[in-house]
């Protein structure tokens, strides 16, 4: 639920989700009286946040295509072989992408490839053999094509949608779990090699899922194949509800070796009739849910009890340190992806009064507003909420009645945020937590990673990371920021210190 600027003459909720629901905005939220301005990118200072290295893009490409010129002369009269390795892997791993065979200084473009949920995806780039006729994408920047620089996944992260106007507004959905990835080493036109690499959310043999529909909680169980007891960690999405993103990353984190649950708390828009005793909107949540899904998770074959981790996205981050902080036992270590250092307002479908996000014994926590620009909510333009929540925080003394009291956690926070989040102004919000922590001399190694120029959506890497925006079906878009290139950096950065940190926390 969003609160309006006084004196706007309108009173309306608006539904607010980062991909999935976002298409209803428009049709909810009423425009007689919206001015008709464009939403405009919020600001972030970006002192103390990363910042992709100078060689993550260097050498520049010289243009997106190699002139015909680059081909005269060569006649590829040897056998050209084309292999990537491990050709099958999991999701967040590199392959080495290497081309044997060529003349030394013989140029060679690789092509890839892959289907989306709605598109096709493709990405070339054009490389010159070294002195023993290889190109090895480990080791090489190309000359010309679609990434610069040394990237050994950089046809995969380059990707753009084929044949879509905005690619911008174009997000990358895999039509499943599992999706391949064709590669092509081309010259003249000629198709001289190819290669499959298939992407994995785990491997064969390695992790066992199941599907948890007990005791009214909804979920998806991944646990490692080899013996226990293992660390354990509870996945919370965001406003988008159901079992995304949450259920890929489970999947992902059984294959480092932790017992992953991803849970749903709210049904959102999602029409999976597993979640129709779940609440359809994100409002008055009991954290006892979770704190039911941590106590249910304790009890499973193979889980180290005593070492329970919580991560969030968003909303998710929101619950993950609020349900952490008020019944702190359940939790040993916890992890927010573009956090809050507040509750707010739950999100809403319809004109309805302001409910609190989540509830404590029967009792909603108190939350603060957004406030929202009806300019931000000209139709056909672009909808960005950070503005909203930014001014929201403002209100000082309804921020502080609904701060998470984050130093109860007995274990260490690790926060994740970008500075171009246009949802919400996560990196103002991670470092409110941070000074909350500090001040009241939290005795845990927490860490607060920031990231310049990335935006609300930092994943597990190696995936195509083109867009900003979501398209939304009646026009307009809905805005979540970032640029390509951070979100490469941050994508691959957060994801291994994320990693490190659940080692140091539970293991």
């Amino acid at each position: 639920m969003f609160q309006r600027e006084p004196n706007t003459g309108t009173n309306a909720s608006i539904i607010f989700t980062l991909v999935t629901t976002a298409a209803g905005i428009l049709a909810l939220v009423p425009t007689s009286h919206l001015a008709l301005a464009a939403s405009h990118r919020h600001p972030t200072a970006n002192a103390g946040c990363l910042k992709p290295p100078p060689a993550f893009s260097s050498p520049a490409v010289l243009a997106d295509t190699a002139p015909a010129k680059l081909w005269d002369g060569w006649t590829y009269g040897h056998r050209v072989t084309l292999a990537a390795s491990p050709a099958s892997t999991l999701k967040d791993q590199p392959a080495d992408i290497r081309v044997k065979g060529l003349e030394p200084g013989e140029p060679i473009t690789l092509r890839a490839r892959m289907q989306g949920a709605n598109h096709a995806w493709a990405a070339h780039a054009t490389f010159v053999a070294g002195a023993d006729g290889t190109v090895d994408t480990t080791h090489e920047a190309p000359r010309y094509g679609s990434y610069s620089g040394v990237h050994a996944m950089g046809l995969v992260w380059s990707m753009l949608p084929v044949g879509v106007s905005d690619p911008r507004s174009t997000l990358w959905i895999p039509a499943h779990s599992n999706y391949r990835i064709d590669l092509e080493a081309v010259a003249k036109n000629r198709i001289l090699a190819k290669q499959t690499l298939v992407r994995q959310a785990y491997l064969p043999n390695t992790v066992t899922p199941s599907t948890v529909d007990a005791e009214g909680l909804v979920g998806e169980l991944y646990t490692p194949a080899t013996p226990g007891p293992h660390p354990a960690v509870l996945l919370l999405g965001g406003s988008e509800g159901g079992l995304q993103p949450q259920v890929a990353e489970a999947a992902l984190l059984a294959s480092h070796g932790y017992v992953a649950l991803g849970l749903a708390y709210f049904q959102g828009m999602n029409p999976n009739p597993r979640l129709r005793n779940l609440p359809k909107q994100l409002v008055d949540i009991p954290l006892e849910y979770f704190y039911k899904a941590a106590t249910w998770l304790r009890r499973q074959p193979g889980v180290d009890a005593k070492h329970i981790a919580v991560i969030g996205w968003s909303k998710g981050a929101e619950a993950a340190l609020a349900a952490a902080a008020y019944q702190p036992h359940d939790f040993q270590a916890v992890i927010g992806f573009m956090p809050s250092s507040v509750v707010w307002a739950g999100l809403q479908y319809g004109p309805a009064p302001p409910r609190s996000s989540w509830t404590l014994d029967g009792k909603p926590l108190p939350y603060a507003n957004p406030v929202v620009d009806p300019s931000t909510f000209g139709r056909g333009k672009p909808l960005a909420f950070v503005s909203a929540y930014a001014t929201g925080l403002k209100d000082k003394a309804a921020a502080a009645k609904a701060a998470i009291p984050v130093e109860r956690i007995l274990g260490p926070v690790l926060l994740i945020s970008a500075t171009d989040d246009q949802v919400w102004p996560s990196s103002v919000m991670a470092r409110q937590v941070m000074q909350r922590l500090k001040a009241h001399h939290h005795a845990y190694a927490d860490t607060s990673l920031c990231y310049a120029g990335a935006g609300h959506v930092i994943l597990p890497p190696y995936r195509p990371v083109n867009a900003d925006a979501f398209a939304l079906p009646g026009g307009g878009s809905f805005v979540f920021g970032g640029r390509p290139i951070p979100y490469a950096y941050a994508d691959r950065n957060a994801w291994s210190r994320i990693l490190a940190f659940l080692h140091r926390a539970l293991y």
